[in-house]
């Protein structure tokens, strides 16, 4: 009876219990595998024949707060056709694993909540352990129900200057597809390569990165590539600082400047008309600015491509040295940004994910470890 009730509550449905010894300070449940065969590895044939059999000591989660200990009689299998001697499989534990997969699915599941060193110290194992379990239990990302048909691929910094890792979410179900180290040409291509299906992926958002652009140029030819909106409008902002220099706090007049003109209030735009009297260079890049903002009001790709040639025109031909580099960049930009109306796709989400990966770092002061912050990023994805 009482292994039976060890085997119940242990889950250890694949091992048969011969022994139960409790001590004061552990539980130690001596076990073999129930079945009576194995499949030969090198001919397919099943044995039943035990050459030699093997005394393996695994941890488990605790027990009535005290740790237990399976200790598993594994069998060496002569197989009578071949001769080949094998080991039977263990898929209580795995391949040359001293834990059995319970204690370190519960390590994965604690980790989402607390601390590495907590988890450790609770479970009585290694930091190292808790990490490989959760990277074992969630780094594998759930396969798509369906392929994937539009991306969103975005960079975010891990550390100044210059470390860049790269995020590709599905923008359908929402969910990441993967994240690897790296921002470059070479980095987002493997990215494409193994994570984006060419007959399946119609459209991809991305910002006016050009490494961004040659990879799924050369990755995926035949899918559409979509400027994201907001990096659209933002070069527009970017430029409209420069011509006006003054840094933007609640209530002055940069801010006035870079706030939608609909969502102003009437003293609010008072204000506004007066500065923009007074200085007509800035009175045209605000003009232009809002312009930018107003194409994607446009209801069909035919409009908003003539109202792009005319603004890229317009910023060209001013005096204002900001300006004409963004008509510049939109010129190389203008069918990636057109291909909104056709696929009106935003990076919203992915922007959304990445601030809070941000958030994460700044919270931790940055991690010097690469393992440790992808395990963070995970916890975070996985747990929203």
């Amino acid at each position: 009876m009482h292994n039976d009730g060890i085997t119940i509550r242990l889950r250890l449905g694949e091992l048969a219990v011969t022994a139960v010894n409790e001590r004061a300070d552990e539980i130690e449940v001596v076990t073999r595998y129930r079945r009576e065969e194995a499949a030969c590895p090198r001919c397919g044939r099943a044995t039943w024949q035990v050459h030699q059999w093997h005394r393996q000591r695994k941890k488990d989660a605790k027990l009535w707060e005290k740790p237990v200990y399976v200790v598993i009689w594994k069998r060496r299998f002569r197989c009578r056709a071949c001769r080949q001697v094998f080991t039977e499989e263990d898929p209580v534990c795995g391949r040359r694993r001293r834990t059995t997969q319970r204690l370190r699915g519960q390590a994965a599941r604690q980790a989402e909540e607390a601390t590495v060193r907590a988890v450790a110290r609770w479970n009585g194992v290694s930091e190292g352990l808790v990490q490989r379990s959760w990277r074992e239990a969630h780094s594998v990302l759930a396969p798509s129900e369906r392929p994937h048909v539009f991306l969103g691929i975005d960079g975010f910094c891990v550390r100044s200057p210059g470390r860049m890792w790269t995020g590709m979410w599905d923008l359908e179900s929402r969910r990441p597809v993967a994240i690897v180290p790296g921002a470059r040409q070479s980095d987002v291509q493997r990215l494409l390569e193994r994570h984006a299906p060419r007959e399946s992926v119609k459209a991809v958002v991305i910002d006016l990165s050009e490494p961004y652009r040659q990879a799924l140029e050369l990755v995926l030819p035949d899918t559409a590539i979509v400027a994201d909106k907001f990096h659209v409008i933002a070069l527009a902002s970017r430029a409209l600082r420069e011509v006006h220099g003054e840094r933007r706090q609640r209530g002055s007049l940069a801010w006035l400047l870079q706030r939608g003109v609909e969502r102003l209030r009437r003293e609010e735009r008072s204000r506004l008309v007066e500065a923009l009297k007074k200085d007509p260079a800035l009175a045209r890049a605000w003009a232009l600015k809002e312009s930018l903002r107003s194409l994607y009001q446009q209801t069909s790709g035919e409009a908003a491509a003539a109202a792009l040639g005319r603004w890229i025109s317009e910023a060209a031909a001013s005096q204002l040295p900001a300006f004409r580099r963004t008509a510049a960049t939109l010129r190389k930009w203008q069918q990636e940004v057109l291909n909104y109306w056709h696929f009106p796709l935003t990076n919203a989400i992915v922007e959304g994910k990445h601030n809070r990966v941000k958030v994460v770092k700044r919270r931790a002061y940055g991690y010097r470890n690469d393992g440790t912050f992808l395990l963070r990023i995970l916890n975070l994805f996985h747990t929203n």
